[in-house]
């Protein structure tokens, strides 16, 4: 097979991998320059049946910091725009690595075993070359250019073995945080998909306000992101999604992640990139921030839907893409969760001209590549009209398609308090795809939550309970077995309100006290937890309760 690198997206008259640098078929004028390293390419494979993309991969070169100058001058000219570079693609010279999961897992749905083999080592993968690592390590680029990034070092281990079919997941494992300030306890998040009923891809925080719930998911994305170096060992997650919709979360965007970044791989982005911050949040696909906050971390009441809409075309895109060979589409597996909370037959987003464009698995390639106003958000029709949406509706319809587009192979979703707003029939919708989504893309979840119904789908080592004790935050397990459990028990145990006195008691004891009633008179006025209360209260007084 032949490898080239190409100038142009018209190349389907040579069969075998192509290699385009990044700006190649998009807006952009030049390619992406990463401190320093022109190093990102887009990758194809050509065949009888067209063009397919396989994914977006990072090339280095020993020799110069713009591998693209490398192929042109090293490489056979076999048109205008097109180079044949089988004999450049050497490892004593070039070395890569795919930028997601499904890069490899494409490789390895297009070749047998011994071709993906094959491919990868000529690709110069440096999952083929573990022997070389060492040597590598100590070339210009390496580390502030291929492998800089949470992800990176879990696709240099895991890719070349999906790609072969043969990578297995971790499916009982612990994350823990002990590197929290000295009035917390160390905390472990458990996983364990193993079970067979009730398979824990969630771990849930749990505690009153106050106890450090945020403060904690924080800490959490400092460390899976890279930004402080903690003690732990923590397991590598190709991607950490933040989710949340409370007006006073502190949690950091994508561009202060990426600016915390920069500062600690020793430097700023070059002057072409700092022109065009949007185009560094394209570059860097292991975070993502959902929430009220702008990309300029100011809180906008637009942003989310605003958000939605550009997830929804994402998702499409996706589809677009990678439907020859997936089972289920995303697009399909958001409609069936949006339809459990929204009535609705047709999903829409308007176009600059103000048109409304459908959003289904029949959107062309054309209609993708349309200017959207994003602004105006998703629109719900139903038999021809708009569906009007409940605060609860519309916060749901923007978590949906944010999580859908955003989650990937092996991702870590952090959600803070998602029950806000949501109807319980809501809560539930949302922990059914959430577990499906999980399940499908082998990602786990942690789930700060004050919900009941969501602590009932969970089991009981999943959960993880906070109570203060003075100054000090430690961390309880539930007493009772969470998952299927009855709400009212989930609520006395894990919830604390046994310990609570509810403003109904203390209003009884103040009638009963003051002798105004007795406890037989009030049966007709309250509820059974109510007439307990009031039983158990009494001393001296006796009385019966005839049957209704």
């Amino acid at each position: 097979m032949d490898y080239f690198f190409s100038e142009t997206l018209v190349i389907e008259k040579f069969k075998g991998i192509h290699l385009l640098q990044d700006h190649i078929g998009t807006n952009y004028k030049v390619p992406w320059n990463d401190f320093g390293f022109t190093i990102k390419f887009q990758v194809y494979f050509v065949d009888d049946n067209g063009k397919k993309k396989i994914g977006d991969a990072k090339f280095l070169s020993k020799e110069d910091p713009d591998t693209s100058k490398l192929f042109k001058s090293k490489g056979i000219a076999v048109s205008n725009k097109t180079y044949n570079i089988n004999e450049s693609l050497d490892a004593e010279k070039i070395v890569s690595l795919g930028l997601s999961i499904n890069y490899y897992k494409v490789i390895g749905s297009i070749f047998d075993d011994g071709k993906t083999y094959s491919t990868l080592r000529k690709l110069c993968d440096i999952g083929c070359y573990s022997d070389h690592q060492e040597e590598f390590s100590n070339w210009e680029g390496y580390s502030e250019g291929l492998m800089r990034g949470s992800s990176a070092e879990a696709l240099m281990r895991k890719g070349y073995q999906v790609a072969l079919g043969r990578y297995v997941a971790e499916k009982k494992f612990s994350l823990t945080i002990n590197s929290l300030e000295s009035s917390f306890e160390s905390i472990d998040f458990n996983f364990d998909v193993n079970r067979k009923v009730g398979k824990s891809n969630i771990s849930l925080l749990i505690g009153k306000n106050g106890v450090g719930k945020s403060h904690i998911l924080k800490k959490l994305s400092e460390i899976v992101t890279g930004i402080d170096n903690g003690k732990e060992e923590m397991p590598i997650f190709h991607k950490l999604i933040v989710m949340s919709y409370s007006p006073f979360e502190t949690f950091y965007t994508k561009d202060e992640i990426l600016d915390k970044l920069s500062i600690k791989y020793g430097g700023d982005d070059d002057d072409i990139n700092k022109k065009s911050a949007g185009r560094r949040r394209l570059h860097v696909n292991e975070y993502t921030y959902v929430g009220f906050k702008n990309n300029d971390g100011d809180f906008d009441l637009h942003h989310p839907a605003f958000f939605s809409a550009e997830s929804i075309v994402k998702i499409a895109n996706y589809d677009m893409e990678n439907s020859w060979w997936v089972e289920k589409t995303r697009l399909k597996i958001l409609i069936d969760t949006l339809s459990l909370g929204i009535t609705f037959d047709k999903i829409c987003i308007y176009d600059e001209f103000g048109e409304e464009v459908d959003i289904n698995e029949t959107i062309t390639p054309k209609k993708l590549k349309s200017k959207f106003d994003f602004a105006k958000g998703i629109v719900f029709k139903y038999k021809g009209k708009k569906v009007s949406l409940s605060s609860g509706q519309r916060i749901y319809a923007y978590m949906l398609p944010a999580i859908v587009s955003e989650i990937e192979e092996e991702s870590l979703l952090v959600l803070d308090e998602p029950e806000l707003y949501l109807h319980p029939e809501l809560e539930v919708g949302l922990i059914a795809m959430l577990q499906n989504l999980l399940e499908d893309t082998k990602s786990f979840s942690i789930i700060a939550t004050h919900s009941s119904i969501i602590t009932r789908e969970v089991e009981k080592n999943s959960v993880v309970i906070l109570r203060k004790d003075d100054c000090y935050t430690r961390v309880h397990k539930p007493t009772i077995e969470t998952y299927g459990e009855s709400i009212d028990l989930i609520i006395s145990e894990v919830f604390d309100d046994d310990m609570i006195k509810k403003p109904y008691q203390i209003e009884i004891d103040k009638v009963l006290k003051n002798g105004d009633v007795s406890a037989s008179s009030i049966t007709q006025f309250v509820g059974d937890d109510a007439l307990t209360f009031a039983i158990e209260g009494l001393e001296n007084d006796f009385f019966e309760v005839e049957d209704e």
